[in-house]
């Protein structure tokens, strides 16, 4: 339905179809009936940005194929016109589960990367900015909501989105013990955007960090138990835990940059001079090696280095000196 044919709709008839196109409601109803599987969900009520969503199915079940080459090009097809240029549609939102089922199974293939548009599904787009403000926050303030195709709201679908993996929490939370790196950082990813996340989630969390030996995987975790404090509005706590791991020396320098973004994130206040010169000193090849491979980042190549990166997002803006990105403060 177009936008011409929405403004000709009486008010009772926005009413009904929107209520009859609540994606909220699709997946819980699937689950209860017991029939939450691919074809069982009525993708062509939905879109996606190149129109009605009834080719998802197909991309779904080609996510398990064997040969990796149909699972690349299926997935960078699905991700193109579900989460396309950082927007969730609709129907991203009811790929969810399916994403999370096929990513459990150890056979399948790119199963960090199906986790991490699992979780994309449910984040509003930064659109290419990674600022302090907003790292840690994965719906839209509220001057800033809008539509998604068809005129359904945008937040509809975050919502959807983020149900479907609090839901998937059991499956999650093993992948934080998998073999794979990148599949335990991308676990961390969609368990801090979970709705109303339960507490065995940060349990979970935490005793993954106890015994984690890979810096871009503890790196995630930290920014995870702090997302998860944010959202639950216990942002002093998680000021106090973040201050912790980056004023302790005795901590590794990855725990201890991390702590210093989490506490970035969770308080307003300035950055006191000890922090900033931590960050500097961490600053290094290693750490922009790991924090490229951690999922909160937009995309630290783009900014041209980690120094610049950190620039804007202390500054809430794009940095101007990329070659003396701490001038400014």
């Amino acid at each position: 339905m177009d936008e011409d044919e929405l403004s000709r709709m009486t008010w009772e008839e926005l009413e009904t179809y929107w209520r009859d196109h609540d994606v909220r409601r699709v997946l819980p109803e699937l689950r209860a009936r017991g029939g939450l599987v691919v074809d069982a969900v009525p993708w062509r009520q939905y879109c996606h940005a190149y129109g009605r969503a009834d080719d998802v199915p197909d991309l779904l079940h080609a996510l398990s194929a064997s040969d990796p080459a149909v699972v690349s090009r299926s997935l960078s097809d699905l991700w193109n016109k579900v989460r396309h240029q950082g927007n969730s549609s609709a129907s991203a939102a009811l790929t969810v589960p399916f994403l999370i089922h096929v990513a459990a199974n150890p056979t399948t293939h790119r199963r960090a990367d199906l986790l991490l548009l699992a979780a994309e599904a449910g984040h509003r787009n930064h659109f290419g900015r990674d600022l302090r403000q907003d790292l840690l926050h994965v719906v839209y303030p509220p001057e800033e909501k809008g539509f998604v195709e068809a005129g359904l709201p945008v937040e509809w679908t975050l919502e959807a989105a983020r149900a479907a993996i609090t839901a998937d929490v059991p499956l999650l939370i093993p992948l934080l013990d998998d073999a794979d790196v990148a599949v335990r950082s991308n676990a961390a990813y969609a368990l801090a955007t979970a709705l109303t996340a339960p507490p065995v989630v940060s349990r979970a969390l935490r005793a993954r960090l106890a015994v984690e030996d890979d810096e871009p995987v503890r790196i995630s975790v930290v920014l995870a138990l702090a997302q998860l404090a944010v959202e639950r509005s216990a942002a002093a706590g998680a000021v106090a835990w973040a201050e912790q791991l980056w004023t302790g020396e005795d901590n590794p320098i990855d725990l201890r940059f991390a702590g210093a973004l989490g506490w970035l994130c969770a308080t307003a206040a300035p950055p006191p001079q000890s922090l900033l010169d931590l960050l500097t000193t961490a600053t290094t090849a290693a750490m922009e090696q790991w924090m490229q491979q951690v999922p909160w980042p937009g995309d630290i190549a783009r900014e041209g280095s980690l120094a610049a990166w950190l620039a804007a997002f202390l500054n809430n803006a794009p940095a101007e000196e990329p070659e003396n990105p701490f001038a400014f403060l």
